[in-house]
């Protein structure tokens, strides 16, 4: 019997999970969360094999879980299962240490080899990510990406979802200041001056982003104008 954890911050995908999986026999839900924090609590009492987890949710990510997962000592193996499909994203997730990557679209039959295989101490990758993740095409050194830090990581995954600076502070819990110098950080390190850019970049690099166009409004959000000559000139900002 593999006992599973299901977490996802979307109510019907968690609630579908949990019916489907419990139809199989050889499989137990130990319980269910909607956050990184709902989980961390979870955790401390689980016995669960495998934790079968969406890699963004609503208060941080899954990579936080497998930290947690490892400071706690557990056995507990860690599946994500995301519509992120860019080999950063997946990369970022590997090398933390998350036993499988899964994309949503792929069928059950999928996700139910996949929980096999990491319930008996295997990894699986999804096809579609094993072939863009080749050695001679390391995404993590690809134009700049492997000198940004964790936690820049993060915050560059969340504006190219779409988050702007008061939800990104909301989510990781830092204020909106420290969310901008990291962003100004990830930047200068990348070679890029404003959101749209960024997301360019992003897009350039096979790197999943939010169905947003760059409006003049992202070029001026980490950019603000410079006030014209003359008394009633004023300064634009977001």
């Amino acid at each position: 019997m593999t006992r599973i954890l299901i977490v996802d911050d979307h109510p019907i995908v968690r609630d579908a999970l949990a019916s489907l999986l419990a139809e199989k026999p050889d499989l137990q839900i130990v319980g269910v969360a909607s956050s990184v924090r709902e989980t961390m609590a979870l955790l401390e009492h689980s016995s669960a094999d495998v934790l079968l987890a969406d890699l963004s949710l609503e208060d941080g990510n899954a990579i936080e879980l497998v930290r947690a997962v490892r400071r706690l000592r557990l056995k507990t193996r860690v599946l994500i299962m995301t519509a992120f499909r860019d080999e950063f994203s997946a990369s970022e997730a590997l090398s933390a240490g998350v036993a499988g990557y899964l994309l949503k679209e792929q069928p059950t039959a999928d996700l139910l080899t996949a929980i096999t295989t990491v319930a008996q101490g295997g990894t699986y990758v999804s096809p579609v990510i094993s072939a863009r993740l080749r050695p001679d095409t390391p995404v993590e050194n690809a134009g700049g990406l492997n000198r940004l830090s964790r936690r820049e990581r993060e915050i560059f995954r969340l504006v190219v979802a779409g988050r702007g600076s008061k939800e990104i502070a909301s989510k990781l819990f830092i204020s909106i200041k420290t969310v901008d110098t990291h962003r100004t950080n990830i930047n200068r390190k990348l070679g890029v001056r404003t959101t749209a850019s960024l997301i360019r970049f992003a897009a350039a690099h096979g790197i999943e982003i939010a169905p947003r166009s760059a409006t003049l409004d992202d070029d001026a959000e980490m950019t603000p104008m410079m006030p014209a000559a003359g008394p009633s000139a004023s300064i634009r900002t977001t």
